[in-house]
């Protein structure tokens, strides 16, 4: 048997060669691939051990504030902190802070929008000051947000002007006779006027060119030779409390201070409920606004009155005097306003203001809807007007912004006693802090702080772009706007018993459990290791117990895009499409999880291809030998003996195509960027041996049962019962089936490449899942894509060598019946479409097996059936087609070197 295993190795170079040949690649292709696949493996690894800590490891909310859609999505929504104003006692923080484990925990206290007001002054042209006569000037401010797209206009104000004296409160002019006539003096203080009308938007001044503004003199550096207006700017201002220790040790908020100094630690003064005892609290103040807008002011010259006009809002409103000229036009930012405001808070506080603050105000979370055409839209609230309550008609209105359209609920909290509006408690700023400045941590393992900077809301699609300019969505003053305005105070925890106390203010304002949230983060993390990850979830697991609060973990999180739309809204507000990076928890260990079940899964397909690609070239080997075979029966080799020679000769191949394949593997990979080591290569050769044995066991069993007769059967199965086949396309159907078995085993050796290359497209170009869609997410399929279609194309290719053996095989058995064909007339041109039509029959057979197959693990994979799943599908389908098509026709060029005269004469 040894003899006849030698003599079949040395005298038939061709079909050992063809054979040694098919499993080297497969062997080569085995042990690069595999390769490929741990590469990718340790990549992944090292990227999310590299990106898996965030800011911190656990976010404590109170109870039932995640919301129905954080839950079912696994997320939570990165605006989430401007709607939670209280719900943590001081009891359940200190609680937490005894756990063991727990490093830092650091709480924020949402203690609600402050609404200062600083006026912006601007001087009217010369001629107001050097003229002798009346003139009267009209305001007009459009109030412009969301990149220009946005422009509320306030009702004007009027500034008059005159070279009589001004007497008496209220602007009164005196003439030249003695009388007195009101000017400004008609102005209504009544709460009952809208906060939007002209009646509490609108301001009139009143300046004499002797005495000055209502004849007290200058204001705000206006004075009787430069007299002017203001733009009066109402600031949102967010107040948080925090624990400056903790919020120093979790984020370096400490380090942030550019100017001043960081808060004090120390209790907070006692508050003074009488009237007239006035009492600040110290903050931390932004020093950026952090808002998009600015407001577009044009002056107007009207016609010069002859005698003094009695400006009323009635008269406003209908705007009796006409268009007017326009004698100056100029933007005020929200920028600059705000630095104004600065100057009053690091400066003597509020006593420098028009109007203090009197009362507070909070807003709720947004809420959403499935959108048809994209994930999310917010859902538009209105606001009742009476939340503005407290506002000062004229001197202390809202701003425009807040008649613009809302996504938040807004409750007010106002004074009860508005004559102890010296006795609520006002900021002063000790300090001044640079949110850019606030320690940076990994943008893909970004979770939200919360104090410090806005919601990032990018515009989606390109109409939303051009609205935008290019620009996020940046915070209004609208208090009720999508994009919540970021904190720009900050105080102590131990001064919230001095701001909220409730016996100044209405209204809930969470005076027993203050804390919005708790950060925390966990000692002894290190990365994604079992040891880490039990270390978190045991922590968490006892907050939830002693406190009974919501409590998610968010280490191993990365931001995920989702795509969120607002309906077209009031002020001719166009539709937007944004993109916001909502928290997707758990993308590192999904990840990690993910990558082993990939490596498990692109193994076992590698190995069922090259399995397959060498139980065709065996069986190929066996078919070629049936007559010699059916001789050795005749002669009286028993079948296990015929078992092994066969058997035999497949392993030694199979030894040598190891041999070869590693040691063409270590170059390869090389080339590839693949690491490869020396074990690795050496393992070629046992699974070489093996995967020969395993893949021939089948034809080496067939071999066995090899009959005498099987030396005068024909090498196909015959057709079945006779029938005339209809053109090319109905012969290579009939030829296909004559050899189910071989082309069955073509087939499925392309599916399984198709499968993969549909699963792959499908994850690449249509899902947003644990893989793709969160930053790290997207980070790590970048780095591992590559190698990823590396192994696929190499899978796909072996699929398409198998077909193309199974054409060649064809070719070779079937020779003498080609010659025959083209005896009869047919020409070259039409046998070659006839193997070509045989290889795209085969070819779409695996490929509609592949494809459908990729589509289910593809949509189990994801959990849904996007359209472009099925588009994925279709074009990975089409692709095996083609390259099948293709590689048929390689073996068609046969076809013109067949002797057809020898064949003939053998017929």
């Amino acid at each position: 048997m040894r003899q006849l295993l030698w003599s079949q190795l040395r005298f038939r170079r061709v079909r050992a060669l063809a054979l040694l040949a098919g499993m080297l690649v497969a062997v080569t292709a085995f042990t690069v691939l595999t390769a490929a696949s741990r590469t990718s493996q340790l990549r992944t690894v090292g990227t999310v051990t590299a990106h898996f800590r965030s800011a911190y490891d656990i976010l404590v909310r109170p109870r039932g504030s995640r919301t129905e859609l954080e839950s079912r999505t696994g997320t939570v929504q990165p605006n989430f902190l401007s709607g939670i104003d209280g719900g943590i006692t001081m009891a359940q923080y200190h609680e937490i802070q005894q756990i063991p484990g727990v490093q830092v925990a650091a709480p924020i206290a949402m203690v609600g929008y402050m609404m200062p007001r600083v006026p912006v002054t601007a001087e009217l042209p010369a001629a107001a000051a050097t003229g002798h006569d009346r003139q009267l000037y009209r305001i007009t401010a459009t109030w412009v947000s969301d990149g220009g797209s946005l422009r509320i206009p306030q009702p004007p104000s009027y500034v008059y002007v005159t070279s009589n004296p001004m007497v008496g409160h209220g602007g009164y002019e005196q003439l030249p006779d003695g009388s007195q006539v009101g000017v400004c003096s008609g102005y209504p203080l009544s709460t009952a006027n809208p906060p939007f009308g002209a009646a509490s938007q609108s301001r009139l001044w009143c300046w004499s060119r002797v005495n000055g503004m209502f004849g007290q003199g200058g204001w705000e550096g206006l004075t009787a030779r430069r007299p002017g207006f203001a733009v009066s700017w109402s600031f949102p201002m967010l107040v948080a409390a925090i624990d400056p220790v903790a919020e120093a040790k979790l984020d370096g908020l400490n380090l942030a201070v550019t100017s001043g100094h960081y808060l004090p630690e120390r209790p907070g003064p006692g508050f003074e409920a009488a009237p007239g005892g006035e009492s600040t609290f110290p903050v931390l103040a932004a020093d950026a606004s952090g808002l998009g807008e600015y407001a577009s002011i044009q002056v107007r010259r009207l016609p010069d009155p002859e005698s003094p006009p009695a400006l009323e809002p009635s008269a406003m409103s209908r705007d009796a005097a006409g268009p007017g000229q326009t004698v100056a036009a100029f933007n005020i930012t929200a920028g600059q306003a705000y630095k104004q405001l600065l100057s009053l808070l690091t400066g003597s506080g509020y006593q420098d203001f028009d109007d203090y603050p009197t009362g507070y105000w909070n807003v709720g979370p947004t809420s959403y809807r499935r959108d048809p055409n994209s994930g999310l839209a917010a859902v538009p609230v209105r606001n009742p007007q009476s939340i503005w309550s407290v506002a000062v008609p004229g001197f202390g209105a809202p701003p425009m912004d807040e008649a613009a359209t809302a996504y938040r609920t807004v409750i007010e909290h106002e004074n009860k006693n508005s004559s102890a509006v010296s006795a609520i408690p006002v900021p002063s700023a000790v300090g001044e802090f640079d949110p850019a400045k606030v320690k940076a941590f990994d943008p893909l393992s970004a979770v939200p702080l919360g104090p410090y900077q806005p919601t990032a809301a990018a515009p989606a699609n390109a109409p939303s772009r051009k609205t935008l300019g290019g620009h996020d969505l940046l915070p209004s003053l609208n208090l009720g706007g999508y994009v919540s305005q970021p904190v720009q105070l900050i105080t102590s925890l131990s001064e919230l018993p001095f701001i909220e106390n409730s016996a100044v203010f209405q209204g809930n304002l969470h005076a027993a459990d203050p804390i919005s949230v708790i950060r925390v983060r966990v000692a002894g993390v290190t990365g994604p290791s079992a040891v880490s990850l039990e270390r978190i979830k045991e922590v968490a697991q006892l907050i939830a117990v002693r406190t009974h609060l919501a409590v998610d973990i968010v280490t191993g999180s990365s931001p995920a895009p989702t795509t969120i739309t607002l309906p077209a809204g009031t002020f001719g507000q166009p539709s937007l499409r944004l993109s916001e990076d909502w928290v997707k928890k758990g993308v590192a260990v999904a990840i990690l999880s993910a990558v082993d079940q990939k490596s498990v899964v692109l193994f076992t397909l590698i190995l069922v291809v090259c399995a397959l690609f060498v139980a065709n070239s065996a069986t190929a080997a066996v078919r070629s030998r049936r007559q010699e075979l059916g001789v050795l029966a005749c002669l009286g080799w028993t079948r296990p003996r015929i078992y092994a020679t066969v058997l035999g000769e497949l392993a030694l191949l199979g030894l040598a195509a190891g041999v070869a394949g590693g040691a063409l593997s270590l170059p390869l990979a090389a080339a590839l960027h693949l690491s490869v080591s020396l074990d690795r290569a050496a393992l070629a050769v046992p699974a070489a041996v093996c995967l020969a044995v395993v893949a021939g066991g089948v034809p080496a069993w067939l071999a066995a049962r090899a009959e005498p007769v099987a030396a005068v059967r024909p090498p196909v199965l015959p057709a079945g019962r006779a029938r005339q086949p209809r053109g090319v396309i109905g012969l290579a159907l009939i030829n296909v089936l004559r050899t189910p078995g071989r082309g069955l085993i073509g087939a499925l050796s392309l599916a399984v490449g198709v499968a993969a290359l549909t699963m792959l497209t499908a994850v690449t170009l249509a899902f947003r899942g644990a893989i793709v869609g969160s930053l790290l997410g997207n980070a790590v399929a970048v780095q591992v894509r590559g190698v990823d279609y590396v192994a696929v194309a190499a899978t796909v290719a072996l699929g398409v060598l198998a077909v193309a053996d199974v054409l060649f095989l064809n070719i070779r058995e079937r020779a003498a019946e080609l010659a025959t064909i083209r005896a009869l007339g047919w020409p070259e041109s039409a046998l070659g479409r006839l193997v070509v039509t045989e290889g795209a029959a085969i070819g779409l057979c695996g490929s509609l097996a592949g494809a459908g197959a990729g589509l289910a693990g593809a949509a189990e994979f994801a959990g849904q059936f996007p359209a472009r799943l099925v588009l994925a599908a279709v074009a990975a389908g089409l692709a095996g087609v083609l390259v099948t098509v293709g590689a048929a026709l390689l073996p068609a060029q046969l076809l013109r070197r067949l002797p057809a005269a020898q064949l003939l004469a053998g017929e």
